[in-house]
């Protein structure tokens, strides 16, 4: 889909729209804004990830909205803050670029999120946090999920602690290992929506239901509105180049380790040569004393390694 068109003969609808998605869900920006702009997405999200019938939520609000225009160039955690019901907080995160660090950091948004009361108040006032990692690759090649779900629990006879603090982690590159239940929750069309790299694609997922309609219109308006697509890809390529900038950071790091090994190896080899000639010379040293005691001269020496 070519943006640069007069928008006036462009389609108005994504079911008219052709051709690859210039800016996908994959966009951390256009998650947030797709979240921000539509409830009924919001909701939708929400109860699939939580295995939630619709029906039964009162409400689901977006708690952290984003002033987009402050965040063309700079770097900003987009992750979707919500109020389930009132009663429970739940952080979404889209990351598709995960570091050393990440972990923790999913720990510490875990317990930030779950910190809810003021100085003061009463620990029965803490509401249940739960934090969602929606990524590409897994954290754990060992043991692959398409939908793992993490909580305090006993090692010895896995009982639960506590369900208040819950961490779980959607893989999008592992739908052919869902289970039924992810299938019946509507995680697997989530998924394919997140990976749509075209409008075709995308409409063969989302012309099934209402909610997954409203996000691909969402998603094709931010497209063709030059101001916000502006935004969200001066932000993608602004996380692209601080990637690639650490990505080359990381193998200067290595390379100066390799060069700082060899020097120790040299370093090593240079004290091992430097003992040996104190052995050879002492050894010298003693054979040339002895020579001398059984009336042979330095001369004599001399002359018969010179030959």
């Amino acid at each position: 889909m070519n943006t640069k068109e007069n928008t006036a003969t462009m389609p108005v609808s994504f079911e008219d729209a052709t051709g690859p998605i210039d800016v996908t869900l994959k966009n951390d920006m256009m998650f947030h804004l797709v979240m921000a702009k539509s409830p009924k997405a919001l909701k939708g999200l929400v109860c699939a990830l939580k295995g939630l019938d619709p029906k039964t939520v009162k409400e689901v609000t977006l708690t952290n909205p984003v002033d987009y225009s402050k965040y063309a160039t700079k770097e900003v955690i987009l992750d979707v803050k919500v109020s389930l019901n009132n009663n429970e907080i739940i952080d979404i995160e889209l990351q598709m670029y995960v570091k050393g660090s990440w972990k923790l950091r999913t720990l510490l948004y875990l317990c930030r999120c779950f910190d809810s009361i003021g100085e003061g108040d009463d620990y029965s006032k803490l509401k249940p946090a739960t934090f969602i990692a929606i990524m590409n690759d897994p954290l754990f090649p060992d043991y692959p999920e398409f939908y793992s779900h993490y909580e305090l629990l006993n090692t010895k006879n896995f009982h639960s602690y506590s369900s208040y603090l819950k961490l779980n982690v959607l893989y999008l590159n592992k739908t052919d290992i869902a289970t039924q239940e992810d299938i019946d929750n509507d995680l697997v069309y989530w998924a394919e929506i997140f990976k749509a790299t075209t409008w075709e694609e995308l409409k063969k997922i989302c012309l099934k239901d209402d909610t997954f309609k409203e996000v691909a219109q969402v998603m094709y308006s931010s497209n063709v509105q030059s101001e916000e697509k502006t935004i969200m890809e001066a932000h993608e390529k602004y996380m692209l180049d601080k990637r690639t900038l650490e990505h080359e950071l990381q193998e200067s790091r290595e390379e100066l380790a390799l060069l700082a090994d060899e020097k120790a190896a040299l370093s090593a080899e240079n004290s091992s040569l430097t003992a040996e000639n104190s052995t050879l010379s002492s050894e010298v040293s003693k054979l040339l004393a002895l020579l001398k005691q059984n009336g042979i001269s330095e001369e004599q020496i001399t002359a018969y390694l010179e030959q």
